[in-house]
This record gives structure tokens, sequence and C-alpha cells, in this order.
């Protein structure tokens, strides 16, 4: 398992990695966003994508199904360090590279 890589970000480093962060914003403490898919097999295959990433940062954040839109919502922040840190970025990164 991958160690955490927690040190924390200033609004400014938030902000120009969040400029190469495809669909990703800043909510406050938290950057979000939502994933959208044309089926149920590419959400399944999200969700693998997603336990996986999980596993591999070793980084656990919040997660929305909304079935009837067929999307997911990923939320992730540190919570042990009361904000973002690089270990948001990096599970951010991940994620963007799931191709359906």
């Amino acid at each position: 398992m991958k160690q955490e890589n927690k040190r924390a970000l200033t609004a400014e480093e938030v902000n120009r990695y969040l400029q190469s962060l495809y669909g990703w914003e800043q909510e406050g403490k938290y950057i979000t966003r939502r994933f959208y898919f044309e089926d149920w097999q590419d959400i399944t295959g999200f969700m693998k994508h997603l336990a996986n990433s999980i596993e591999e940062t070793n980084h656990h954040p919040d997660v929305i199904l909304h079935t009837g839109t067929k999307t997911i919502t990923v939320s992730t922040t540190t919570h042990s360090e009361g904000g973002l840190t690089m270990a948001d970025i990096e599970l951010a990164k991940k994620l963007n590279e799931y191709k359906p």
C-alpha cells in the first residue's frame, strides 16, 4: 500500500492543479467531480477503477452514485490535515485516467 503524500496545498497550488484536472472543481475544503456514463457497464467499469485507485493511493473519497442520471460524484479532502493535500490531487489524477 502506498504512503499518502499529505503535504498541505496553498490556495495558489490548488488553483494551479485544478487547471490541469479536467472536470474537477474546488468546493470549500474538497475537490469534486461528477462523472457521466452512458450505461451500467461503464458505471461498473468506473467503480472497479475507483476501487483500484483507492487501494493504490491509500486515499478514501466520498462517493455518491446517482442511479437516475447515471452519474457518480466523487469528493476528496484530507480530513486529518483539515483541507486539500497532494493525496487529493494524486487521487483525482488517477480517477481521470479512466477510459470506458
